[in-house]
């Protein structure tokens, strides 16, 4: 089921392609929206199709890896938590910009325990037409229970 729900989410996502940031925060910042508002459709809409992810010790090397492994997962995550941005610096020039972002993430897991957490985010993005796009992504966290949490969450099996 998972890989069909994620076939229409790339499907979806190449129609809504052009709704990525204007400048390179917004490309980030609507990522994150899309997957509070659990919308696969959008979030896809926010990555470049080279989209390579680092997550917690692992990687996913394309956009359709991503979608299928670390995609579902992160919509959860953002479903019980709220990143609160704590700092931010871009750079970069012409076609190619970076988004560093240090978030306070806060919540509850779905098995009851708290999160309380500072979530560091590397975010590389591109300008494709006269939008930006997330080509590259890596995350990591100053709480190792978590990316074990996060970790365990990749094993489960799809539904």
């Amino acid at each position: 089921m998972r890989p069909l729900l994620v076939a229409t989410g790339l499907a979806l996502a190449g129609s809504a392609w052009a709704q990525s940031g204007k400048l390179p925060a917004d490309a980030v910042d609507g990522f994150h929206a899309a997957l509070k508002r659990k919308d696969t459709g959008a979030a896809l809409s926010h990555l470049d199709r080279g989209l390579v992810v680092f997550e917690f010790g692992t990687m996913d090397a394309t956009v359709e890896a991503y979608a299928l492994s670390h995609l579902p997962s992160d919509i959860d995550m953002a479903a019980v938590s709220d990143w609160k941005l704590q700092a931010r610096r871009l750079g970069g020039s012409g076609n190619e910009r970076w988004v560093l972002s240090t978030y306070r993430v806060t919540g509850k897991l779905p098995n009851g325990r708290e999160i309380d957490q500072v979530t560091l985010e590397t975010a590389i993005v591109r300008r494709v037409g006269d939008s930006f796009r997330i080509v590259h992504l890596h995350w990591s966290s100053d709480k190792s229970d978590f990316q074990s949490w996060a970790q365990a969450q990749q094993q489960r099996p799809a539904p």
